[in-house]
Formats: structure tokens, C-alpha cells, sequence
């Protein structure tokens, strides 16, 4: 092999290994609910667009969730997916069942436990649901289905309502539970 091509490669996997060390670099966590908050009035998990794998369509309040996750510096949720090995976002009904496990999140609580940073979730039937992020007493953030655009992200009372049906659920469905991501270095 010629100089040039060793001195080439060898520039090329410094830089190669620069690059990698840079994105496995400690990234300061940011608090879930202010993340989301940069959110709200965003229409990119509307039902009617694309977003990822999300086709048209389809409801994408648990991508909202999991994309907040992130970018407070979190690692994705995630669950088994496709034949149990792809991993995917956990679905709403998933963020609410207390037969699923979430990694780096408690099992559902009573929402009565509900801080700012806690993802919310309530079933909605045998596989639906919504979720979104407690954003202070009371309130959540999320890519709310029951508005136009369906999927614009808006802060409001779900989750927290007391009124039997006023959370969008059956008289069969369980109320909303919260989970508690575990690592609480910094507040969450």
C-alpha cells in the first residue's frame, strides 16, 4: 500500500472515530414537559400527514410522546415490535397497560401521583388509547385527536378530567395512569 493511501485512511477513521465519540458525548437532560412545551400549536403529528413510519391517518400522539422523550436527551421508549425483535414506540393502549413493560419508565400509577415530566395514558378499548406529557398540576401536553387539525399539539386538561366520559373513554375503560421515567437525575 502507497503513503497517500495509509495516510487517507488513517485521516478518515479519526475522523471516523471523532464523529462517533461526539454523538455518544453526556448531553444535559432537559425537563420532558419543557420539551414539550416548544411543541405546542406544531400540526407535524397531524393524522392526515406522514411522519416516519406513521402513515396518514393514523393517531400519533405516542410518536409525539417518544420524540419529546429524545429530545430531552432520553433514550427512546421503546417495546418489542415486529416478531419481538424490531423495537417500536409504545402504542397509547401500551403506555397505560400495567401488563407492559417500558424500559427506563415505572409501571402505570394512579394519576393522583401525576408530576411534570410523567407521561399520561389512558385505554380506550381492547388496543386504543391516548398519552401524552403532564405539563404541570392538572394539565397535559399532547398531539390531541378531538380538535382540527386532528394531531395539533395543545395543552389541556386531559387526562386530569374527573367527569366520567370527559376524557374521551368508554364507561368500560380504566382511568388515565401516569409513569414515572426512573432515572430522576436531574428532575425529569
Amino acid at each position: 500500500m502507497s503513503k497517500p493511501f495509509l495516510r487517507t485512511a488513517l485521516v478518515a477513521l479519526t475522523l471516523i472515530a471523532s464523529v462517533m465519540l461526539w454523538l455518544q458525548r453526556p448531553r444535559p437532560l432537559l425537563p420532558i414537559a419543557q420539551v414539550a412545551a416548544s411543541a405546542l400549536g406544531e400540526t407535524r403529528y397531524e393524522a392526515a400527514k406522514w411522519n416516519g413510519w406513521y402513515r396518514p391517518g393514523s393517531n400519533k400522539c405516542n410518536q409525539a410522546v417518544a420524540d419529546w422523550i429524545v429530545a430531552s436527551g432520553r433514550p427512546r421508549p421503546h417495546v418489542p415490535g415486529h416478531f419481538g425483535v424490531l423495537p417500536r414506540d409504545p402504542s397509547a393502549h401500551e403506555w397505560a397497560d400495567p401488563h407492559v413493560s417500558i424500559p427506563n419508565w415505572s409501571a402505570p400509577l394512579p394519576r393522583t401521583q401525576a408530576a411534570p415530566g410523567d407521561v399520561i395514558a389512558q385505554q380506550h378499548g381492547p388496543i386504543y388509547g391516548h398519552v401524552g406529557i403532564v405539563s404541570a398540576p392538572g394539565q397535559t401536553i399532547s398531539a390531541y385527536g378531538e380538535v382540527q387539525p386532528q394531531g395539533l399539539v395543545l395543552q389541556n386538561d386531559w387526562g386530569f378530567r374527573t367527569t366520567p366520559g370527559a376524557n374521551g373513554e368508554a364507561s368500560t375503560d380504566p382511568a388515565p395512569v401516569i409513569r414515572h421515567y426512573l432515572d430522576q437525575s436531574p428532575a425529569h
